[in-house]
C-alpha cells in the first residue's frame, strides 16, 4: 500500500483500546451492583480466566528461547513475565509474549475495580477524579524512578501513558461509565437509532487522524496528541457509541457478531491474542508465508487450545480453588 493507506492500517493497534474499554464495561456491568461482594471468589474467577493459558504459553516461549536462542532471556526475566510485573519495565515490556504487556494493565484493573466501585458509589465525580489521580501518580513515579537504571522501571512519561495502568486507566473508566449509564437507561429517553454507525465512523475518523498526524507534526507533540486521541477521544466518540449500538440496535454488524462462528471466535480470541505475534506465528509462517494461511491456521490453533486447554483449566480452577 502507499504511505497514507499503510499509515491508516498501522493504527489498528487500537484493538487494545477496545479491549480495555470492554473490560471496564463488563466488570462494572457484572459486579458494580453486587450486594455481598466476595473478593476472593472474584479474584479466583479472574485468575482462572487469564492466568493458566498465559502461564503455559509464556513458559513455552521462554523454554524455546532457552533451548534455541543464542542470547536466551534470564530467569529473572521469566519470573517478571509470569508474575505480570514485566509490564512496569520499559526494557522488558515486549519480552516473552510481546503483546502480554496489556495483561499487566488488565490485572491492575481487576485488583482495583472493587475499590473503585465503592468510591464511585459515594460520588460519581470519582469517574473523573480517579483517572486523574492515577495519571498524576504515574507521573510522580516516573519522576522518582527516571534516573534509576533498573530495566527501565517506570522509565519515561511516554512509557507510562502508553503501556501502564496509570496511563491507560481512562479507557477502563470510559467502559465503567457506559455500564453505569446502561444500568440507569430507563431514566433516559434515547431516540437516536444510529449509534453503531456513529461509533464506526468515530473509530475510523480517529484512526485516520492518527495516520495523518504521524507524518505532519513533531515527535513530542505527536506523542501527546496520540495519547489524547487513543486514551480518551476514540473511546468516548467511537467505542462507546459502537458498544451501545451493538447492545441495542439490530444491524448487519450485530447479526454477524451473533452467529455461532463469531461467538466461538470471541471465546477463543484470548488465545488468539496470545499467539498472533511471536514464536507461534513465526513457526506457522515457516510452513507457508501467506497472511491468509497464517490468520486461518492461528485461529484454528486458538480454537483448539480454547476447547481442550483453556476452557477445562478455567472450569477446574473455578470449581476446585476456594
Amino acid at each position: 500500500f502507499n504511505g497514507s493507506l499503510y499509515g491508516f492500517f498501522e493504527q489498528y493497534q487500537i484493538g487494545v483500546t477496545v479491549f480495555f474499554v470492554l473490560s471496564g464495561f463488563l466488570i462494572a456491568h457484572r459486579y458494580y451492583d453486587e450486594s455481598s461482594f466476595n473478593f476472593k471468589s472474584y479474584l479466583i474467577k479472574r485468575f482462572a480466566r487469564i492466568y493458566p493459558m498465559y502461564f503455559m504459553l509464556t513458559s513455552v516461549v521462554f523454554l524455546f528461547g532457552f533451548m534455541y536462542s543464542e542470547n536466551p532471556a534470564s530467569v529473572e526475566n521469566y519470573l517478571l513475565n509470569i508474575t505480570f510485573l514485566r509490564g512496569f519495565f520499559d526494557d522488558l515490556k515486549f519480552s516473552g509474549i510481546a503483546q502480554g504487556w496489556t495483561l499487566t494493565v488488565e490485572e491492575m484493573f481487576y485488583l482495583f475495580a472493587p475499590i473503585f466501585f465503592l468510591i464511585i458509589k459515594k460520588s460519581k465525580l470519582a469517574l473523573l477524579g480517579i483517572p486523574i489521580f492515577f495519571g498524576l501518580l504515574g507521573l510522580i513515579l516516573v519522576h522518582i524512578f527516571k534516573g534509576i537504571n533498573f530495566h527501565g522501571f517506570m522509565g519515561s512519561e511516554s512509557f507510562m501513558f502508553d503501556y501502564t495502568f496509570f496511563g491507560r486507566i481512562s479507557e477502563f473508566f470510559v467502559g465503567i461509565t457506559l455500564a453505569l449509564f446502561i444500568k440507569k437507561k430507563d431514566n433516559y429517553d434515547v431516540r437516536f437509532k444510529y449509534f453503531t454507525l456513529l461509533g464506526t465512523i468515530g473509530i475510523i475518523a480517529g484512526l485516520y487522524l492518527l495516520s495523518v498526524l504521524k507524518y505532519s507534526i513533531n515527535h513530542e507533540m505527536l506523542k501527546t496528541t496520540e495519547t489524547i486521541i487513543i486514551n480518551i477521544l476514540i473511546p468516548i466518540l467511537g467505542i462507546v457509541p459502537l458498544f451501545y449500538g451493538l447492545i441495542y440496535e439490530k444491524t448487519l454488524i450485530s447479526t454477524i457478531l451473533s452467529t455461532r462462528l463469531f461467538l466461538l471466535l470471541g471465546k477463543s480470541s484470548y488465545v488468539f491474542y496470545l499467539i498472533h505475534i511471536g514464536i507461534f506465528a513465526n513457526l506457522m509462517a515457516k510452513i507457508a508465508d501467506n497472511y491468509l494461511f497464517l490468520f486461518l491456521s492461528l485461529n484454528l490453533i486458538a480454537i483448539g487450545l480454547y476447547q481442550f486447554v483453556e476452557k477445562p483449566f478455567n472450569l477446574f480452577f473455578r470449581k476446585n480453588v476456594h
